[in-house]
């Protein structure tokens, strides 16, 4: 309970710091007659979005130990959920932000809609954000949001702060103290332990490229192809971290790749609320916005259902159809047994 009041705290603690002031600063910007924020508010919101995924990273990975659980599985859940819970309300925010401050901006240029009304005398959410500069707009916010600032920077930047910080540190320490030798200085130079936390890395990340369907499909073929090359890369630096950068493994079970299969319902049920989304677009006239069958309150509710309906199958398939089928075929009761052996019961290891 801590642990959760904790990392809401810190939500809103950079919310209200850091956050709503950026905010302030981008609203005082007319967006009309070229008064509008430079390249330099783009690098702040990159600044802002990174510093806030490693905030989280922190206090959610403090949070899981200081609950102090009695396996490293549970601990690896724990923090699984906590970072992919925050970052979930993170995005919520961050992109609501946005999106207000894009229709403010197309407001103040006095863009039009297909039909030739101006933005601004829309008064429908259905309309403004089906209409083309939204979307245009939030889906141009959307891609700077997944690349660089969470597909790239962050693992870009994972094997300065893991690997190189922490040796030169250890290096600089111990050159300059006499007494740290032996034993005591193999330790500061000692490696870090593999972690399961990439799964909320992974889970994230695709939450963030099924978004895309919601809005114009101009930048999907470019997220998707960050997205294949940033997770190029994730599994390239982690086969590497895996056998070379690593001082030892503490998996006691499957629970945090179970826990992935689950949390996976979530990026699969916002595809089905975008296929409803995008469904009842095509049934629409193509020249009048909103006017598909389901307008207003009955959109929102029936993505809402998808997704509901998506969460609630998955979960069912996954606990009646997969675990029957996936149980072990046995453990042998030999505390003698080879690598070998073990391979044989079970062949998908960390390292095949």
């Amino acid at each position: 309970a801590l642990s959760t009041l904790a990392l809401l705290a810190s939500c809103c603690a950079w919310t209200f710091l850091l956050y709503i002031p950026y905010a302030l600063y981008m609203s005082s910007f007319s967006f009309a007659n070229g008064d509008e924020p430079g390249e330099f508010s783009e690098s702040i919101f990159i600044v802002l979005v990174v510093g806030s995924q490693i905030g989280l990273f922190v206090v959610s990975s403090m949070g899981a130990k200081f609950a102090q659980f009695q396996s490293e599985d549970e601990t690896q859940k724990t923090y699984t959920i906590f970072y992919n819970a925050a970052l979930i309300l993170n995005l919520v925010m961050d992109i609501a932000l946005q999106t207000f401050l894009s229709y403010r901006q197309m407001v103040g240029v006095g863009a039009h809609v297909s039909d030739g009304r101006l933005l601004g005398s829309l008064t429908s959410f259905q309309e403004i954000f089906e209409s083309y500069p939204i979307q245009k707009s939030v889906g141009k916010l959307l891609y700077v949001y997944c690349w660089p600032c969470t597909f790239l920077v962050p693992f870009m930047a994972e094997p300065f702060v893991a690997w190189l910080l922490p040796y030169f540190t250890a290096q600089t320490l111990v050159g300059a103290n006499k007494k740290i030798r032996g034993e005591n200085a193999v330790k500061a130079f000692e490696l870090g332990e593999m972690e399961q936390g990439r799964y909320a890395d992974i889970i994230f990340n695709v939450i963030l490229v099924v978004c895309i369907p919601f809005i114009s499909p101009a930048y999907m073929a470019w997220t998707f192809g960050a997205m294949i090359v940033s997770h190029v890369y994730i599994y390239l630096f982690d086969q590497v971290k895996t056998l070379r950068y690593v001082v030892k493994f503490n998996f006691s079970g499957p629970e945090v790749h179970w826990l992935g299969m689950q949390l996976w319902a979530i990026p699969c049920g916002i595809l089905a609320g975008a296929l409803v989304f995008k469904a009842n677009q095509m049934s629409a006239d193509p020249h009048k916005l909103g006017s598909g069958f389901l307008q207003g309150e009955q959109l929102w509710y029936s993505i809402a259902a998808a997704f509901a309906l998506h969460f609630v199958v998955h979960q069912c398939v996954l606990e009646f159809v997969v675990k029957p089928f996936s149980s072990d075929p046995g453990i042998v009761d030999d505390k003698a047994v080879t690598y070998e052996g073990a391979a044989k019961l079970n062949p998908a290891t960390h390292f095949s």
